[in-house]
């Protein structure tokens, strides 16, 4: 569970797991300080360092040596909804059939299975 609290300055977000503290914001262009991860930047971020940790796990399981693993998402907003643009680079050389098998593990990553589906909302009430 993640609780966000707003803070003094405008805009700015605490968030915690209790565990963890980070803070966000909202963009210049919308009133914000533009200091830290906006609210979609963080659904990027929560989609590109799970890739990431899930290719790193499927080497790792398979003897792989991938060398450094880049993972880039850029969320597109579109009228009819919106698309997760991802592209993954690793610095040591695969075969085909291992990259093939590799980009069929991305799959497995947690935060793209939910993403994969429709996410509905509830209010939880006290």
């Amino acid at each position: 569970m993640i609780r966000a609290t707003s803070k003094e300055e405008n805009f700015l977000t605490e968030y915690t797991d209790g565990d963890h503290t980070a803070f966000s914001d909202a963009p210049e262009n919308h009133g914000g300080a533009g200091a830290n991860f906006s609210p979609s930047a963080l659904l990027e971020a929560a989609l590109a360092n799970c890739m990431n940790i899930t290719a790193r796990v499927y080497a790792q399981s398979h003897g792989l040596s991938l060398g450094e693993v880049e993972t880039t998402v850029n969320l597109d907003r579109g009228q009819a909804g919106s698309t997760m643009e991802y592209q993954i680079k690793w610095s040591e050389p695969l075969t085909a059939d291992q990259e093939k098998r590799l980009h069929a593990a991305l799959g497995g990553c947690p935060i793209h299975g939910i993403l994969s589906h429709p996410v509905a909302f509830k209010l939880k009430q006290d």
